[in-house]
């Protein structure tokens, strides 16, 4: 069987061998060469052997076998389009990292639903898997309570299972029926994938008008970091930062939810590195000369004709004072 082929709004390249699928034997001196998937596929899945046993030979060929889950976690990426998957996992460090393939995303139940000028001018059809039906089949630590999704040229985006409930976030697995292999799709004139995780008020009535709802729907996603909210964004909300002062709280809001998409804490390793300036030079400029700083923010060109920092003219003067009250307060120990 051929895999779909297609680079999804966040696709990754189909797992040739993924999904049941077999692939033709290589002929040798001693007859067909079996690969790990065929041999799973047609004999494990059997009843020829134990669970003991079947979990043996997955281990042994670097596959993580998931009790009580539908997708099975790879140590080995097999193709550029295998979405990273490392953090708060079940049977992982901290630091180690496994992938997921196209094709076992595409196992899941999908949901097909038309959209208009998304990707390329006019109605596309696009094929989707909301984002916690993913994250309900994989082995997430109990106090995993949310995701920071990383893309391949440095930006950030966060979910947190509050926002998974409400906001129906999802990740676009084929646009016009065309997976991984065939994107960008004709008519548009940069590749968005491997993956992209968006919202769409079919989901959500009224998501595409909340603040900065473009920070939650990147493209580019290749890796998804599973955290603790309170414990990954601790230094936000210690020191001079725990504070019940609501333009504080309200600033550090705008900041984790829109600046941290390209502005890193570097301490922490925290945030998007797509800026190269870190949470320390905004923290200068909002202390020190408030009045670049807004004008930077609301139309960055106006100061800088290079540069490539969306504009954002909808914040408002509190807005700004607010995202200011929070950065003079990160300097502060």
């Amino acid at each position: 069987m051929a895999c779909p082929g297609g680079v999804s709004w966040g696709g990754m390249r189909c797992a040739v061998l993924g999904g049941g699928q077999v692939r033709r034997p290589r002929a040798g001196c001693f007859g067909p060469v079996f690969s790990r998937d065929v041999f799973t596929t047609n004999v494990m899945n059997g009843r020829f052997f134990s669970r003991a046993y079947r979990i043996a030979i997955n281990v042994f060929w670097g596959v993580i076998p998931l009790s009580g889950h539908a997708l099975e976690l790879h140590r080995d990426k097999a193709s550029p389009y295998d979405l990273a998957l490392k953090g708060r996992l079940e049977g992982m460090a901290i630091d180690d990292v496994r992938y997921l393939r196209w094709s076992e995303l595409r196992s899941l139940p999908t949901t097909k639903i038309r959209v208009d000028g998304e990707f390329v001018p006019g109605e596309q059809e696009v094929t989707i898997v909301m984002l916690d039906d993913v994250l309900t089949k994989l082995p997430r630590s109990s106090d995993a309570d949310a995701i920071i999704s990383f893309c391949n040229d440095g930006y950030a985006s966060i979910y947190t299972t509050e926002f998974m409930a409400e906001r129906r976030p999802f990740i676009v697995l084929e646009i016009n029926g065309e997976g991984p292999e065939k994107w960008p799709p004709p008519g548009m004139k940069f590749n968005p994938g491997p993956y992209v995780i968006s919202v769409a008020d079919q989901f959500s009535p009224g998501v595409s008008k909340i603040q900065d709802a473009g920070h939650k729907r990147p493209w580019g996603v290749d890796t998804l970091e599973f955290i603790n909210y309170r414990e990954r964004f601790a230094r936000l909300y210690s020191g001079a930062l725990d504070t019940p002062v609501e333009s504080v709280k309200s600033g550090r809001d705008i900041w984790i939810n829109s600046c941290f998409s390209c502005h890193n804490v570097p301490q922490e390793n925290l945030g998007g590195i797509k800026a190269a300036r870190p949470i320390q030079i905004l923290a200068m400029h909002a202390t020190y000369n408030p009045d670049f700083f807004r004008t930077y923010v609301r139309n960055p060109t106006k100061i800088n004709p290079m540069a490539k920092m969306e504009p954002h003219p909808h914040y408002s003067d509190s807005q700004l004072e607010f995202l200011i009250a929070f950065l003079k307060l990160t300097a502060t120990p």
